[in-house]
């Protein structure tokens, strides 16, 4: 793995997440106290960072009537249009303040579906920076994580999960994904891990060889 040629991807890192008063926090807090996402996500931000890496913020936003959505949005979608959470323009939507941030990280708009891929020049930009290697963290676990995951496996990223920089609604349902799906699709590793890995570290997709990418 190359640093220059590596992205850590920051999904949804918004206050309605992550700050409290944050209409979808409590949903999260579990996961996010028992796994110390905050504290883990800064750390991997930071040390990312440090190391050259770009880092890119991808937060997923809608219209007060949530026109994106359609006229019969269900699942998780339904669950935002029902809270009336993430509207564009709303502190809820914002990034949250406590999350270390710089002047020079890239902010993806108009992520309104799961996928950070979709509807977004995601793609486009990682492309545009040569950069090879994806490495993914936020929210949800089980749902925008896992589905942008799925997508820049089939693009040929190499893809890292850090596992410790992610919440989902309920330890069962965070536990079920990290263990049985992501990987399938990524390499899971702890954010320590995944900065300990060395240059000459890549090209391993499977859970199994997690410990051995882990270069010191």
């Amino acid at each position: 793995m190359e640093p220059k040629k590596t992205a850590l991807v920051l999904v949804e890192l918004q206050n309605e997440f992550l700050s409290e008063g944050g209409i979808l926090n409590p949903l999260l807090k579990e996961v996010l106290d028992r796994n110390d996402v905050l504290n883990n996500l800064n750390r991997l931000i930071e040390g990312a960072r440090a190391k050259g890496m770009l880092i890119v913020h991808s937060p997923i936003q809608f219209s007060p009537d949530y026109r994106e959505m359609g006229t019969s949005p269900f699942g998780i979608l339904q669950i935002v249009k029902d809270s009336n959470a993430l509207v564009r323009g709303t502190w809820g939507a914002d990034i949250s303040p406590v999350i270390s941030r710089h002047e020079d990280d890239i902010v993806i708009e108009g992520k309104s579906a799961i996928d950070a891929f979709s509807s977004t020049n995601l793609d486009f930009v990682l492309r545009s920076h040569g950069i090879t290697t994806v490495a993914l963290a936020g929210q949800l676990t089980n749902v925008c994580i896992e589905s942008t995951m799925r997508s820049a496996y089939d693009r040929g990223y190499q893809v890292f999960g850090i596992t410790d920089a992610s919440a989902t609604i309920g330890i069962k349902q965070f536990e079920d994904s990290v263990t049985n799906n992501w990987p399938m699709f990524s390499v899971p590793v702890t954010h320590a891990e995944f900065l300990a890995i060395g240059n000459n570290c890549g090209g391993r997709r499977d859970a199994k060889s997690a410990e051995a990418a882990c270069c010191n």
